[in-house]
């Protein structure tokens, strides 16, 4: 692993700007790749939990006792995305948090074209389920469950958490959930990758967008945006924090996180650049 300063890591993601692209993307993962440390892979691999060939999922748990479980939904602009990319992303989370005491699950999830909505609110479903399901795998007690998502993966965890008909069942007790930077507003014309998910018929944009559904709830919720996101991405944060706000009478709790692009914030986690991590242990301490 190689030793830089946080501010220099800061500062070559700072470079691209306010844009975010698959450009951006593979330059982003090599300005952490460097700085993510060895550690341990998952202790459970390619767990299955449903049957198609994308119900996989990796566990990582702490060494000692575990103080909670974090679900972790990548993104991928809902037609790409691994739950472990190349051996560094997204074992990055799992050992992270492991190393915090939080047990993490990191599904894979079907994904567009072959698999559109409200494909990705279902798995969250049968992810949750199935660490419900093994509490064996986490000492025999269920410990406090969150559940995280990041860009399109924000997106599925926010239609699971808000939208009856999408998740396609109850919903299951959790004690958080956090939403990173995600899409929750479809609306036409949709870019080619998104509309492979949420279908060509902008009639249906609406009933199909998490936006739509929030309703009050009285679980903790912490929403996050980075100061880099585009303008269009970011828009989707605030306009998902002023629905919970007008449903709930009280702001959800909220991360402006600065000197960050869209991705930048959860390749971050166990690197030097400790700001991101930070904010995420806080709130789940503080709900555990």
């Amino acid at each position: 692993m190689t030793t830089t300063s946080p501010a220099s890591i800061e500062a070559a993601v700072c470079a691209f700007g306010p844009r975010f692209d698959s450009d951006i993307l593979a330059a982003t993962h090599d300005i952490y790749r460097p700085h993510i440390p060895e550690g341990d892979g998952p202790a459970l691999a390619d767990v299955s939990y449903g049957p198609d060939e994308r119900h996989r999922l990796d566990v990582y748990l702490p060494h000692g006792a575990v103080r909670g479980i974090v679900i972790y939904v990548h993104g991928g602009g809902f037609v790409r995305g691994e739950k472990n990319l190349d051996g560094v992303f997204y074992r990055n989370i799992g050992q992270f948090l492991a190393g915090e005491h939080f047990a993490t699950v990191v599904p894979n999830y079907r994904r567009a074209p072959l698999h559109a909505w409200p494909c990705g609110a279902q798995d969250v479903q049968r992810t949750v389920q199935w660490v419900h399901d093994n509490a064996q795998h986490f000492g025999g007690r269920l410990p406090p469950v969150f559940v995280m998502g990041q860009s399109a993966g924000a997106s599925h965890v926010a239609s699971w958490f808000f939208d009856d008909e999408a998740r396609g069942g109850a919903l299951p007790t959790v004690n958080g959930v956090l939403l990173m930077s995600g899409f929750y507003k479809a609306h036409a014309p949709l870019a080619e990758n998104i509309a492979a998910y949420f279908g060509s018929d902008a009639t249906l944009y609406a009933q199909r967008s998490p936006l739509t559904h929030v309703k009050s709830t009285q679980t903790p919720l912490w929403l996050s945006v980075a100061e880099l996101d585009p303008g269009r991405i970011a828009s989707h944060t605030f306009e998902l924090a002023q629905a919970i706000t007008e449903r709930n009478g009280r702001s959800p709790e909220f991360a402006w996180l600065r000197g960050h692009n869209h991705v930048s914030t959860v390749l971050s986690l166990g690197s030097p650049q400790t700001d991101v991590s930070a904010e995420i242990l806080r709130f789940l301490h503080a709900h555990a």
